[in-house]
């Protein structure tokens, strides 16, 4: 298969936003239309303002122009302490490459080019939630299971 590896730009929006409903149809089976709705309104808007800022993905483009896959490293900055001296860390998510291109080592790929970036970016520290289908594959490039003294939580205003 002939692809890129590279980084997306702003014409590979509608892609992005395709790739990102098919993961989504794919994790967690068909969402209600008004959810729907909602995530495809939402996703243009938020990659125009945020790709290249403080949304970087890594995206495997088919000389067509489509995508195969893409991996969504975002950054926060928050005040310096002894775990950010930098103030600066990244979360990647939304890897995922269309069921036709898998096993052909994009997805490593991907990951290699934001752990080139995080480091460009000198991001302090870059976390994941990996999927079983993803685990071996992050591990395989450096990450590894996170076990500290503090409880991740979370609370959804409603």
């Amino acid at each position: 298969m002939d692809y890129q590896i590279r980084l997306a730009v702003q014409n590979d929006i509608p892609e992005l936003c395709r790739l990102r409903l098919a993961y989504f149809d794919e994790e967690f089976g068909a969402l209600p239309q008004t959810q729907l709705d909602a995530i495809s309104a939402q996703l243009p808007a938020y990659f125009r303002e945020h790709l290249g800022r403080d949304c970087i993905t890594a995206a495997a483009a088919l000389p067509d122009g489509t995508l195969a896959s893409n991996a969504i490293l975002m950054i926060s900055e928050k005040p310096a302490n002894p775990f950010f001296p930098n103030g600066r860390s990244g979360y990647i998510l939304g890897v995922y490459t269309m069921p036709e291109y898998r096993g052909q080592g994009i997805a490593t790929k991907l990951m290699q080019l934001l752990q080139e970036e995080a480091k460009r970016l000198r991001l302090d520290i870059v976390t994941l939630s990996a999927s079983e289908m993803g685990k071996s594959i992050y591990e395989k490039i450096g990450y590894s299971v996170r076990h500290t003294k503090f409880t991740e939580m979370e609370w959804i205003p409603e």
